[in-house]
């Protein structure tokens, strides 16, 4: 394991910069080449303690509309999608996407999915009601989650709903070096390229710091899930 410290915490009139450059674009790759490995969708829903809470918690919010933020081969927008929610679900990975796809179409679900990233999002103000954002934030740099924060507040209705999990990471092996603002990029050969970065409780706070938060709260793993309006 590397500690190497490189030049890469952005402000934001550099953002645009920063999502060219070659470390960015590795980890976009990253992505690409760990869902690629993945042939068939795997159907088995995750066993998450709060896993019954975030449909119980859009639903008191009255949301109907929900975007499922990184969504990976889709379990979360199926299992949303289920409970009676009209879901898109994005990722960046076009395998990943494909690979949703199918899962909702052999349940004869009508979800949307669109390959696209995080840093660009497709849509348009107050697109959707709610926001869903499972173990994605630890995948960003601390610019790119405040920037990505900032626009997900954008294509929000007014008094939108986000509810996030943010997983604690960073303590296991791998090779990598950080960057500036704490993110760890790795190099080793399975991970070559992958962004990982816990966030802590103050930088949560800072990052919905003109939101309103409802709920943070510390599971036994050490993840925190967070709920918050517009």
């Amino acid at each position: 394991m590397t500690t190497e410290n490189k030049h890469s915490s952005t402000p934001s009139n550099q953002l645009e910069l920063w999502l060219k450059s070659d470390v960015y674009l590795q980890n976009l790759g990253f992505w690409e080449r760990a869902w690629g490995m993945v042939k068939v969708p795997y159907t088995q829903m995750p066993d998450l303690p709060y896993l019954a809470s975030i449909p119980s918690g859009l639903k008191r919010a009255g949301a109907a509309r929900v975007l499922d933020l990184g969504c990976g081969s889709g379990w979360l927008s199926v299992f949303l999608a289920r409970e009676g929610f009209f879901v898109t679900g994005i990722d960046v990975a076009q395998h990943a996407v494909e690979l949703a796809r199918t899962w909702a179409s052999q349940e004869g679900l009508e979800v949307d999915f669109d390959v696209g990233d995080i840093a660009g999002l497709p849509y348009a103000p107050a697109s959707f009601d709610a926001i869903v954002a499972n173990s994605i934030f630890e995948h960003l740099t601390r610019e790119l989650a405040r920037a990505t924060v900032a626009e997900l507040k954008s294509i929000l209705v007014p008094g939108g709903t986000f509810f996030g999990c943010f997983d604690k990471v960073g303590t296991g092996p791998g090779e990598y070096y950080t960057l500036e603002d704490g993110t760890h990029v790795y190099t080793d050969k399975g991970r070559r390229g992958m962004f990982l970065r816990c966030f802590s409780d103050d930088e949560l706070s800072e990052l919905f710091s003109d939101w309103t938060i409802t709920e943070i709260k510390t599971l036994d793993s050490g993840s925190r899930i967070l709920w918050a309006h517009t």
